[in-house]
């Protein structure tokens, strides 16, 4: 009788933990894609946060999105993207540039030929500036990047 009991629940122990594996196994991958619409979410945010900031802030010396021209000072901090079931944090490092487009001149010098071709190929004398946010996290071993990229007129 104590045999029979013993052999009962070593197999009742097995097929639970066959069905733990079983379950965890189903749960990683969703885990996967939480990350992933957490991680998006962040993105809209900074998006949405480009799109909004005043171009007093944006092209100041302490803006948020430094120019890459000026490779002095470059912007990466660490954040907190959002939060995992059981209150485990996802955290990246996000990288903000700013660049101006070198497609649209502007001309501040005193060469009329170098005006003209400026005023032909830009003729309202607009800057436009591409601000871009690049997000770099990890999912177990491997190592995701997203980026956003905003294209703001002056």
């Amino acid at each position: 009788m104590l045999v029979e009991a013993m052999l009962s629940l070593s197999i009742l122990t097995v097929v639970g933990l066959c069905l733990l594996k079983l379950s965890l196994n189903i749960l990683a991958p969703r885990q996967w894609v939480l990350q992933q619409v957490v991680s998006d979410a962040y993105m809209t945010y900074e998006r949405a946060y480009a799109e909004r900031i005043p171009f007093e802030n944006l092209l100041a010396s302490d803006s948020p999105w430094p120019d890459i021209a000026s490779a002095s000072r470059t912007s990466s901090t660490e954040v907190e993207i959002g939060r995992l079931p059981g209150n485990s944090v996802i955290t990246g490092t996000i990288t903000r540039t700013r660049t101006i487009d070198q497609n649209y001149p502007v001309y501040s010098g005193n060469d009329p030929n170098e005006a003209a071709k400026a005023k032909e190929i830009n003729p309202s004398a607009m800057k436009i500036w591409k601000v871009q946010s690049i997000l770099t996290f990890h999912v177990g071993s491997r190592t995701y990047t997203k980026s956003r990229t905003v294209l703001r007129s002056q």
